[in-house]
C-alpha cells in the first residue's frame, strides 16, 4: 500500500514581509555593484591592460559605500557585505570575489517581489542587466533605494507569488541543488570510502582536503553517507523529479540539460539538445551547482529556515520542505 503524503510534510510556506526581501535585495544590489567594479579590474590587472578611467571608478567606489549608509542599509547589510564595501577600491581579498555568486540569489528575491517574472532553468543564470533595472537603483544616488523599497514597507502588501508557484519553485530549487551535490560526491565518492575507513582508525585534527572541499561546496555530512548507492539514486532521483513534475525531461536515466550546438548559421537562432547532466564537464557541473546553491540559499532565507544571509548556514541543509521534494511521499 502507498504511503500517503501527511500534512507535516507539505507545510504551507511562509515568506518574511515584503519589505525585508526588498531590503535584504537592496543590499545585493549594492554590493554586487561593488562586485562588478572589482572583477572589472582585477581583469584588466590580470591581462597587463592599463587602467581605464580609474579615477571615475574610484570615486563610483565610495559612492556605492555612501549610498549603503546614507540609504539606511547599513542597518541591513552582513557584516561581511559592510566590510567589502568599506575596503578602498582595488583591495579586496581573494575571498571577496566568490559573492559574485549571489546573483542567482539576487534575481530570486527579484521573483519573489514580483520583478522577474520567471526563474530560468538550472542550467542558465538571470539576466544580470536586467536585474539591475528591475529595481530602478543607482547604486550611487541613495534616494533610489528609498523608491524601491517605500512600497513594499506596509505589512498588508501582498506576496507577488502565490502558494502554489512557491511551492513549486522551493521542489525544483531542492532537487536540483540535490543533484549538485550528488554530482560533487559521485566524483569524491572513492575517497570518501577511504576517508570513512580511515576515520574508525584515527581522527583528524586537522581538517583533511576531502573534507575541505566538500565543505567549500556546501556537501552535509548526510548526503556523503550515500556515496556508495549514488550511481543508482541518481537515476531513481531523475525518475521521481520527473513524476512529480519538477523537471520536465530525463535524459539517459539522468536530469536533463539543454546544451547549444555549434555551428549555427549567422542570424539564425542556436539549436539545442538534450544531454545528461553526468556528461557535463567539470566546470559546467561547477556553474550549475552554485546557480542552485544561491537559489536554494535566497529560498531558504526567505522562507525563514535560516536566520542570517549566510552561505555557510544552508551546508548541513538537504531540504526546505520538511523533506526534500525528491523523496516526498507520492500524493494519492
Amino acid at each position: 500500500m502507498a504511503f500517503r503524503t501527511t500534512s507535516i510534510l507539505r507545510q504551507k510556506h511562509q515568506l518574511r514581509p515584503a519589505f525585508e526581501l526588498a531590503l535584504r535585495s537592496s543590499c545585493l544590489q549594492l554590493v554586487l555593484a561593488r562586485w562588478g567594479l572589482e572583477t572589472a579590474a582585477l581583469m584588466e590587472l590580470r591581462d597587463n591592460k592599463p587602467a581605464v578611467n580609474d579615477e571615475r571608478k574610484s570615486r563610483a567606489v565610495e559612492a556605492i559605500t555612501t549610498a549603503m549608509y546614507e540609504s539606511g542599509l547599513d542597518d541591513h547589510a552582513t557584516a561581511m557585505e559592510k566590510t567589502m564595501l568599506d575596503k578602498p577600491y582595488k583591495t579586496w581579498e581573494y575571498s571577496d570575489y566568490a559573492y559574485g555568486d549571489h546573483w542567482e540569489a539576487f534575481g530570486i528575491l527579484q521573483w519573489l517581489l514580483g520583478r522577474q517574472h520567471a526563474i530560468p532553468p538550472y542550467h542558465s543564470n538571470f539576466d544580470r542587466a536586467r536585474l539591475f533595472q528591475s529595481t530602478g537603483i543607482l547604486p550611487i544616488d541613495p534616494s533610489t533605494v528609498e523608491k524601491f523599497v517605500s512600497p513594499f514597507m506596509s505589512l498588508q502588501t501582498h506576496q507577488s507569488v502565490d502558494e502554489k508557484q512557491l511551492q513549486h519553485e522551493v521542489d525544483v530549487a531542492e532537487a536540483w541543488f540535490w543533484r549538485a551535490r550528488a554530482q560533487v560526491i559521485l566524483g569524491l565518492r572513492d575517497e570518501i570510502a577511504r576517508s570513512e575507513s580511515q576515520a574508525e582508525d584515527q581522527k583528524q585534527q586537522d581538517e583533511s582536503p576531502l573534507e575541505s572541499v566538500l565543505r567549500s561546496k556546501r556537501v552535509p555530512h548526510s548526503l556523503r553517507k550515500m556515496a556508495a548507492d549514488m550511481p543508482k539514486n541518481i537515476p531513481l532521483a531523475a525518475k521521481r523529479a520527473l513524476a512529480k513534475g519538477i523537471i520536465s525531461q530525463v535524459e539517459g536515466d539522468d536530469f536533463s540539460i539543454a546544451v547549444e550546438m555549434r555551428g549555427a548559421a549567422d542570424g539564425e537562432p542556436a539549436k539545442t539538445m538534450s544531454v545528461p547532466y553526468s556528461n557535463l564537464d567539470e566546470n559546467h557541473h561547477d556553474a550549475i551547482r552554485k546557480i542552485a546553491e544561491s537559489r536554494f540559499l535566497a529560498f531558504a532565507w526567505s522562507l525563514g529556515k535560516i536566520k542570517d544571509w549566510d552561505a555557510d548556514q544552508v551546508g548541513e541543509m538537504t531540504s526546505i520542505n520538511p523533506i526534500n521534494a525528491l523523496w516526498t511521499p507520492n500524493e494519492d
